[in-house]
């Protein structure tokens, strides 16, 4: 896999000689002798007041008052207070109308922005376990998976983890003494930590550092129509954070991988009646409460790649002469289509577009090629009117791998010799030797990135152990055909989505 994303990474024109420092966080500044970062700059006061007033964020206000004054203020403070103004500016600036306004709240939402990536490229390695910690290490994750740095994000929030559960604020025992008002929030915290850690165990393929079973707290209920619809949906969105754990641990996880495949699949099945019972009990609530349409929507684009994600482990028909079954391609049209109308997203529904792009590759089905067209439109659309840098990283992203794919039809319809093989290994092991060495190789359309007129065919380093009959399961179980290739689709999935992190597309995007 290693060659094939170095193949991806020229074909884009980048280096990988870049600290990762540099390319985690390209706007931080440098700690100049006699600056530290309790004085880092920080937006006029007077421009601050009107950005709270403006969002109502009163919660915010002791932060903020501490953080002007000479008052010491802990990393955790400069954290929430910089990360906290840096989406507040951003939030102002779309509020308003005159190009004047829009342009100064747009450089006090820099100044943050710049301020917060210099705490966290300085942070240390050791943290105090605290409330203020806590929140701040959300903060971290949430702006890290918002300029499409999933790797960063994992450790803030395995850290959210760590520390909270260290402070028992899973538990009603520990919680036993704590004042109701600092119980409420401690525990609205763990859930949002609880949230954002599954979802990102279930991305990144790795497992969980929270156990559901060790769980006592309930989730806190809507304490007023005025709640905003975050928390109104915390339930929600605590059942589908559920579901996305027992997704990676009965599907994806290699003691899931290692299990008969009529067990995953009923496994599937199982899950995916639970995913669509949640979607339509939360859409019933939404639409009661009165919820925007796009928040709907957005929900369902996140359903429906779950749905794909599921349908994944299942395998196609026997007579159906494809690698992914019926139902995944379906689901992963309709998440690209919900998708396409919708782009109220922090990421875009990669394992969707990737299920489309391989059925391309291995049935040269041209009309399939639209959809992924009209999904790179609106991204490319979206790259000036959504304030994120992960839009653009996609953007970029899908946009080289539909040209691969258009290259790699016309060559197929050309009749042209491109012995090429999609990423999710075919029938069998056989299939993974090249006749001529009888060496493990994998073709990809990646080669067509730098040329669609030379032969694609690149040695994947480390692909031996990668073979079904070597595949690494607990207890040295051995993995049946379909869960060998899925356990390599999900490997090498996983590695494309690496792409999306700024060691590959940052330069393009300071």
């Amino acid at each position: 896999m290693s060659s094939v994303l170095e193949t991806l990474r020229k074909a884009l024109g980048r280096n990988s000689n870049h600290q990762e420092h540099d390319y985690l966080y390209p706007h931080a500044r440098a700690l100049e002798s006699g600056l530290n970062l309790r004085n880092l700059p920080m937006p006029p006061v007077d421009k601050v007041f009107i950005c709270l007033r403006m969002t109502k964020a009163t919660s915010f206000s002791d932060y903020f008052l501490n953080m002007y004054s000479p008052r010491e203020a802990t990393l955790a403070d400069l954290i929430i207070v910089n990360g906290g103004l840096y989406w507040m500016f951003r939030q102002c600036k779309h509020a308003v109308t005159d190009p004047g306004q829009k342009a100064d709240f747009e450089a006090q939402a820099v100044i943050c922005r710049d301020n917060l990536e210099t705490i966290l490229a300085n942070l240390p390695f050791h943290q105090p376990s605290k409330l203020e910690t806590v929140s701040s290490m959300i903060i971290a994750c949430i702006y890290c998976l918002e300029t499409c740095k999933p790797s960063a994000a994992w450790g803030f929030v395995a850290a959210a983890s760590h520390m909270s559960q260290k402070l028992g604020m899973h538990s009603k025992v520990t919680m036993a003494q704590d004042p109701p008002e600092i119980r409420a929030v401690k525990i609205k915290l763990f859930w949002l930590v609880y949230v954002q850690e599954k979802s990102l165990s279930l991305r990144l393929g790795r497992s969980s550092t929270i156990r559901d079973s060790d769980i006592t707290i309930p989730v806190p209920g809507i304490d007023s129509l005025s709640e905003i619809s975050y928390f109104s949906q915390l339930d929600k969105m605590k059942d589908l954070a559920h579901l996305q754990g027992k997704i990676y641990d009965q599907l994806y996880s290699s003691c899931a991988l290692a299990q008969p495949q009529h067990i995953r699949t009923n496994r599937a099945r199982r899950l995916a009646a639970e995913l669509e019972k949640l979607y339509a009990d939360a859409l019933r609530q939404a639409t009661s409460n009165g919820f925007l349409e796009a928040f709907v929507c957005t929900g369902k684009v996140i359903h429906l790649s779950l749905i794909c994600l599921v349908y994944r482990a299942i395998p196609p028909e026997a007579n159906q002469g494809t690698i992914f079954g019926k139902e995944c391609i379906s689901s992963a049209h309709k998440a690209l289509e919900a998708h396409r109308k919708w782009m109220a997203l922090l990421h875009s529904p990669f394992v969707p577009f990737i299920v489309i792009f391989c059925h391309i590759i291995e049935t040269c089905d041209k009309s399939n090629l639209d959809l992924l067209e009209s999904v790179i439109k609106t991204l490319q659309s979206a790259t000036d009117s959504v304030p994120s840098s992960g839009v653009r990283k996609e953007y970029h992203l899908f946009k080289a791998l539909y040209d691969a794919a258009c290259s790699y039809i016309e060559a197929r319809l050309s009749k042209a010799n491109l012995g090429l093989r999609l990423w999710a290994n075919t029938s069998s092991s056989a299939d993974l030797l090249s006749p001529a060495h009888q060496q493990p190789v994998i073709l990809t359309p990646m080669s067509n990135l730098q040329s669609s007129q030379t032969t694609a065919r690149m040695s994947l380093d480390g692909t031996a152990e990668w073979m079904p009959q070597s595949f690494e399961t607990p207890g040295g179980a051995e993995l049946d055909q379909y869960g060998a290739q899925l356990g390599n689709w999900l490997h090498m999935n996983n590695q494309m989505t690496r792409a999306l992190e700024d060691s590959y597309f940052w330069e393009d995007l300071m």
